[in-house]
């Protein structure tokens, strides 16, 4: 009998407005205190990982991508993959928006032979996914999931499949977001997400809306035979996942598709509601949405009542990013032993009813978990990870 193929994650790269790589993010989600969330990445220095004539042709989420790809490598030992075995799934919303608002501007004032030819490069949202092939020499499967802020984790998810079928050996999945354009900001101010205090709160009955966070985060995943016979660190191994819809409104949650979203996943991976201990939520800080998201954990878990923690208090929101940089949470919460805080100081809801985590960082006996996200348009995503046992059936 052929043992059954098992994805695990063996690297982690992230670049956002903490710093440059994991231990700057995971120190970012452990801090002491609250603050307002930052936005850009404005200082960010490409140089190390991209030459100065390839960032002259490129857009911030592209080189975004390419470093955090750069470090899941480097964190997971610069394995010898096989090219043809490797594959690249990225995730990414609203692509190269400032540069062709700047482009635009050159249309504008200098005319159309002025227009940079790689501009219809760079603004393909596929960019990202193609240029770290590129950079990397891999020629596997190599594609863009776009499914709102849910893309980071439906990315993760597909490059496991992709490893469960036999189809590759090893894929970096993540996702990215660059500057986002001042109309589409705008466009989420006056749908009235968007924190107008620039404090993102979730869970907390003080809570206005999420502010966005440009960055990348990246997973190296691989099959666990080869991550084995490597004896290379694993942090954990993504053991189910499932996507839905709500079918019910472009940019209101139902809570209904939520709900499928994690009961499929968990049997997906051939587990019980009552075996998982913690979820690391979507929670944004907008009002319906974190409602509509307790509501569901609560309907799944009844009385077993998991940890419930999110990152975007710290974080912010980075859109279709986003479940990219909490899956790489969650991953290092399993090495690490400890579940961090929603907020230091947490008012909570007094409409919901679940087990957040707040105050210091929680320890645990690092066990079954999910990661869940949602996006516009109803789209959610909830991936389950546990830690990595290399004689489990």
């Amino acid at each position: 009998m052929t043992a059954r193929r098992r994805a695990v994650i063996t690297g982690i790269g992230t670049v956002s407005a903490a710093g440059i790589g994991k231990e700057a993010f995971w120190q970012s989600l452990l801090r002491d205190h609250d603050l307002p969330v930052a936005a850009a990445l404005s200082d960010f220095d490409p140089t190390p990982w991209v030459s100065g004539k390839d960032i002259k042709r490129s857009d911030p989420y592209v080189l975004f991508a390419i470093a955090a790809a750069s470090l899941a490598l480097r964190d997971a030992g610069e394995p010898t993959l096989e090219p043809d075995r490797t594959g690249v799934i990225m995730g990414n919303l609203y692509g190269a928006g400032s540069s062709i608002e700047r482009q635009m501007q050159v249309l504008a004032a200098e005319g159309r032979d002025a227009v940079s030819p790689l501009l219809c490069a760079i603004a393909c949202e596929d960019a990202c996914a193609s240029q770290i092939s590129i950079r990397f020499g891999f020629t596997g499967p190599s594609r863009l999931v776009v499914a709102s802020c849910a893309s980071g984790t439906v990315a993760v998810a597909d490059a496991a499949a992709l490893i469960m079928a036999g189809t590759c050996d090893a894929v970096l999945a993540g996702a990215t977001l660059g500057p986002v354009p001042d109309v589409i900001v705008a466009s989420y101010e006056n749908l009235r997400v968007r924190s107008p205090s620039r404090w993102v709160r979730p869970f907390d009955e003080r809570r206005d809306g999420f502010e966005f966070a440009e960055g990348a985060a990246v997973l190296l995943l691989e099959e666990a035979s080869q991550a084995t016979a490597r004896r290379a660190r694993v942090y954990a191994e993504i053991a189910g996942w499932a996507t839905s819809n709500d079918a019910f409104h472009i940019s209101k949650p139902s809570g209904l598709g939520i709900e499928l979203a994690m009961r499929w996943a968990l049997d997906h991976a051939g587990v019980s509601p009552a075996e998982v201990l913690q979820v690391n939520a979507h929670g944004t800080g907008t009002i319906t949405g974190d409602r509509e998201e307790a509501a569901a954990i609560g309907r799944v878990f009844g009385p077993n009542r998991p940890a419930v923690t999110s990152i975007k208090g710290r974080t912010g929101h980075s859109l279709a990013a986003a479940g990219a940089f909490e899956a790489a949470a969650l991953a290092l919460s399993i090495e690490r032993g400890l579940i961090p805080p929603t907020a230091t100081e947490l008012r909570l809801d007094p409409g919901i009813d679940v087990d957040v985590v707040h105050g210091e960082p929680r320890p645990w006996l690092p066990g079954l978990s999910i990661s869940n996200s949602f996006g516009l348009g109803g789209h959610n995503a909830t991936i389950v990870m546990r830690p990595f046992a290399a004689e489990r059936r």
